[in-house]
C-alpha cells in the first residue's frame, strides 16, 4: 500500500522550552536554544515534528520533498496544523509548465525553486496532498544558512551550531550533501553515512535534518570507496530522507532516515521561520521574479513598478529577498514606509508586514528598497535556466486589499472604516463534476459557482495540474481539453475565485487511453461494472497504471531498484464505485484506496466490488483512505476485510458507529481511528471481541469501546 505521511509528535520538554502562539496573521515560533542538549530527537521510531518518509523514486526531485518535509515540520512544531501532507508533485507541476516554468528542473534543483512556489500570486502554493486544494499557508519568512568555509574549521563548527537551532525552533532544517544513491550500499554502515569533506565533489542531494547525537562514534560510520573510511571526529546529524521508508541502507532497513557524520561537507541549509494566513495578508500580489531568486548582486537600492489593477487599493505588506547585517528601508512612490525596515537578523526571502496598510490611489506603484551594511544585497530574479538572473529584474513584491476598512489581525474588515455599502464575502468555490474520467483527445466541460454573502462576482481562474502533453488545456470557460497523447493518468482542474483566489475548489480527472492499455481490453468501452458507456461523461472506467513502487519495490533516483520486503503483486487497476476508489489485482482482491464523497454521513465499504465485469474481495483498507472525512457518521466494513492500514479514519472527528462485519482481521495499522468521535463505538462480529480490541488498542486508541453486534 502506498506509504502516506503520518505524523509522529512527542514531547521533548527536557530538550528544550518552547513558546508557540498564534497572533493575528502570523504563525510564529519561538525556542530557547541557548543551551542544546548534546542531542536531541534521536529515536526513529518516535520522530518529533516530522512526517512520514516519502520515496521521489526515479527522479532528480529531491529538493521537493525535502522542502516539504521542512514546511510541514515548521507547520506541526507551531501548532498551526495537527496533520499536514503536501503536495510535491504540485509544486514540480506547476514549476515545470506554464508561462513562468524552469526549463531545466528536470536535472535538479534546490529549495529556492520551493520558495518561488510557496511565494507566487494568487494560483500557487503549498497543495494539500490529498485533494490537491489549495491551503491558506503562505511562507512569509525563510532562513537560510548559504555555505561556509571549507578551509576554516571554526566556520564549519558554527555551521553545525545554527542547523542545530534550526531544527530546535522551526521543527527542521533542509540540507544539500552529497550522497549517490547508486553507491549507499558501500558508503553506508547500517544507516550511517559518511563521505570525507576533503574530497566531497560537491553536492548532489537534498536531506532534511531532524536531529542530531554529539556523541555518535566514528567506527560506526565505514565508507569503502573513500579513504579515510570512518570520520575523524564524532557526531552526526539524524536526516530524514526521500528514498522510501524501505530503503534498505537506511537506519534498520525499513524507516527512511540516516544518520550523516558532521565530518560531511554541508552547503544550503535553510528552515522556513514564519507562516502567515493568505487570506489575512492580501488580496492581490504584485510581482515580477516568479521563478525566485538567482543569487545576490552588488548595489545599494533596487526598485519596481507596478501597474494597478482595479483602482484605489490597500498596501498591506512588501516582500524581498535579504541579507543578515544589512539595514533595509522601504519607499512607496517617493514616500518612506517607516513601518518597516530595519537591520536583518539572518538571510532569507522576508515579508514586511504594515500594522498599518497604506491607501495607494492612481494609476502606478512604485516601490525602492535601500541598502547599506552590505555591498552584496540586490536579489535578482532568476530566469527560466535556474543557474542565470533575468535581465534586469529583481526580488521585490508589493501585497494589497481592495477593500476599504482593513483591520490588521483581523480576517474580515472593519465595518466601522467603511466608505458606502459593505462588499460581497467569498465563502467558497464548488465544481462540478468532482471526479470524472476524460478520453484522450476529447473534451470535458467544467462548470463552477462562486458562494458567499450579497453577490460575490463569478470570475473564475481555471487552472491544471498533472499534464505530460503541451496539447491538454483548458479555456477560460473551464472547457479541458486531454490531448491524444496525454500520458498522465491523472489530472487535477482547479477552479480557483479571482477576486478572492484562497477559495478554490479542485476536481480529479481519470485520462482514458484511446489504445488498448495492457489489460486486454480498450479503455473506455465498459464502464466499471461492465455495460456500455453513453454520454460525455465517463465514470468507474478502469485505468491501467504501473504498480506504486512503494508497494513492490524502492527505486533510488539513480534507476537502480531494491527489493522491498513485502511480496510484489501483478499490476493494479484503479476504478470508482459509488464514490469509492479501489485499486484491484489479478489474484482477485482489491484494496479501497480513498473516498471521494466528502458530504456522505453514512459509508459502506462492501465485500466485493465488480470492475469490468469481475468480482474483486475488498480485502485491504488502504492507508488514511478517509482521513478527514469530518462529514461521515457511520461506517460498515466489509465481510472479507483482513487489514486495516495506518491513519484509515483520522480526524473523522463525527464518526460514532463502525461496524466491522468481517471475521478475517488481522491488522490494525497506527493511528487508523484515532481523532474520532469521543463516544464511538466499533461493533465487531461476536467471536472476535477480544482479538479486535486489543488490535484497536495497540493502533493507538485506548478509549473506544468494542462492542459485539447481534
Amino acid at each position: 500500500m502506498k506509504r502516506r505521511k503520518r505524523v509522529l509528535a512527542v514531547l521533548l520538554a527536557a530538550v528544550m522550552c518552547v513558546s508557540a502562539f498564534i497572533t493575528g496573521e502570523r504563525l510564529e515560533l519561538r525556542a530557547n536554544t541557548s543551551a542544546l542538549a548534546s542531542s536531541y530527537n534521536t529515536n526513529v521510531n518516535y520522530i518529533a515534528y516530522a512526517t512520514d518518509v516519502e520515496d521521489q523514486a526515479q527522479t532528480n526531485y529531491c529538493w521537493a520533498y525535502m522542502a516539504n518535509a521542512v514546511l510541514e515540520s515548521y507547520l506541526l512544531k507551531t501548532a498551526a496544523a495537527s496533520g499536514v501532507n503536501l503536495s510535491e508533485w504540485d509544486m514540480i507541476n506547476q514549476l515545470v509548465s506554464g508561462s513562468y516554468a524552469y526549463s531545466d528542473l528536470y536535472t535538479g534543483g534546490s529549495y529556492k525553486q520551493a520558495i518561488a512556489y510557496w511565494t507566487r500570486g494568487s494560483q500557487y502554493g503549498p497543495r494539500s496532498e490529498s485533494d490537491s486544494g489549495l491551503t491558506d499557508y503562505y511562507v512569509s519568512e525563510t532562513a537560510e544558512l548559504g555555505r561556509y568555509q571549507r578551509e576554516n574549521p571554526q566556520t564549519k563548527l558554527n555551521y553545525i551550531q545554527q542547523i542545530k537551532n534550526l531544527v530546535v525552533t522551526y521543527g527542521a532544517a533542509g540540507v544539500s550533501v552529497y550522497f549517490s544513491a547508486q553507491d549507499r550500499a558501500a558508503t553506508t554502515r547500517d544507516g550511517a553515512y559518511y563521505y570525507p569533506q576533503e574530497i566531497s565533489p560537491g553536492v548532489n542531494h537534498g536531506v532534511t535534518v531532524v536531529g542530531w547525537d554529539d556523541n555518535f562514534a566514528p567506527q560506526w560510520f565505514y565508507n569503502g570507496l573513500t579513504t579515510p573510511h570512518q570520520p575523524q571526529n564524532k557526531g552526526a546529524f539524524l536526516v530524514k530522507n526521500s528514498w522510501g521508508r524501505y530503503d534498505p541502507s537506511s537506519i534498520g532497513g525499513n524507516t527512511g532516515y540516516y544518520w550523516i557524520s558532521y565530518d560531511n561537507y554541508f552547503q544550503d541549509a535553510f528552515s522556513v521561520t514564519q507562516v502567515t494566513r493568505r487570506s489575512g495578508l492580501y488580496h492581490q500580489v504584485y510581482e515580477t521574479d516568479y521563478r525566485g531568486l538567482y543569487d545576490y548582486g552588488t548595489g545599494s537600492s533596487y526598485s519596481r513598478t507596478y501597474q494597478l489593477s482595479g483602482g484605489a487599493q490597500w498596501l498591506t505588506a512588501i516582500a524581498t529577498y535579504v541579507k543578515a547585517g544589512a539595514n533595509y528601508r522601504f519607499y512607496l512612490n517617493g514616500q518612506e514606509l517607516t513601518q518597516c525596515g530595519g537591520t536583518m537578523a539572518q538571510s532569507g526571502y522576508h515579508t514586511f508586514q504594515l500594522s498599518n496598510p497604506v491607501l495607494v490611489s492612481g494609476n502606478t506603484m512604485e516601490l525602492r528598497a535601500e541598502v547599506n551594511g552590505n555591498a552584496e544585497a540586490v536579489p535578482l530574479a532568476c530566469s527560466a535556466r535556474s543557474y542565470e538572473p533575468e535581465g534586469g529584474n529583481v526580488c521585490l513584491k508589493a501585497f494589497t486589499k481592495t477593500q476599504w476598512g482593513y483591520t490588521p489581525g483581523d480576517s474580515g474588515w472593519n465595518s466601522g472604516w467603511n466608505q458606502g455599502t459593505a462588499p460581497s464575502s467569498i465563502t467558497g468555490v464548488t465544481i462540478t463534476p468532482q471526479d470524472c474520467s476524460v478520453m484522450q483527445g476529447t473534451s470535458r466541460a467544467f462548470q463552477a459557482r462562486v458562494l458567499g454573502t450579497g453577490q460575490p462576482l463569478q470570475r473564475i481562474d481555471w487552472q491544471i495540474s498533472g499534464v505530460s502533453s503541451p496539447n491538454t488545456r483548458i479555456s477560460d470557460s473551464g472547457v479541458l481539453y486531454v490531448g491524444a497523447d496525454e500520458g498522465s493518468t491523472v489530472l487535477y482542474v482547479y477552479a480557483n475565485s479571482k477576486d478572492n483566489p484562497i477559495h478554490s475548489a479542485a476536481a480529479r480527472v481519470e485520462v482514458i487511453r484511446t489504445t488498448n492499455s495492457g489489460s486486454g481490453q480498450t479503455s473506455g468501452s465498459t464502464n466499471i461494472n461492465g455495460t456500455p458507456n453513453t454520454g460525455s461523461q465517463i465514470t468507474g472506467t478502469v485505468v491501467t497504471k504501473d504498480p506504486d513502487p512503494s508497494e513492490n519495490e524502492t527505486s533510488n533516483i539513480n534507476g537502480s531498484k531494491e527489493q522491498d520486503p513485502s511480496a510484489a503483486r501483478d499490476t493494479v487497476r484503479v476504478g470508482t464505485v459509488d464514490k469509492g476508489v479501489y485499486s484491484v489485482w489479478e489474484d482477485g482482491t482489491a484494496e479501497y484506496t480513498k473516498c471521494v464523497a466528502p458530504n456522505r454521513t453514512s459509508i459502506s465499504i462492501p465485500a466485493e466490488v465488480k470492475i469490468n465485469g469481475k468480482n474483486y474481495a475488498v480485502s485491504v483498507l488502504d492507508e488514511a483512505c478517509m482521513r478527514g472525512q469530518k462529514k461521515v457518521k457511520t461506517v460498515t466494513i466489509g465481510s472479507n476485510v483482513s487489514q486495516i492500514e495506518e491513519n484509515s479514519f483520522y480526524g473523522c472527528k463525527n464518526l460514532k458507529k463502525i461496524k466491522i462485519k468481517s471475521e478475517l482481521l488481522e491488522y490494525i495499522g497506527e493511528d487508523a481511528f484515532r481523532g474520532i468521535a469521543a463516544n464511538a463505538v466499533i461493533y465487531v462480529p461476536q467471536g472476535c471481541l477480544k482479538e479486535y480490541r486489543e488490535m484497536v488498542r495497540e493502533s493507538g486508541n485506548e478509549s473506544v469501546r468494542v462492542k459485539t453486534y447481534h
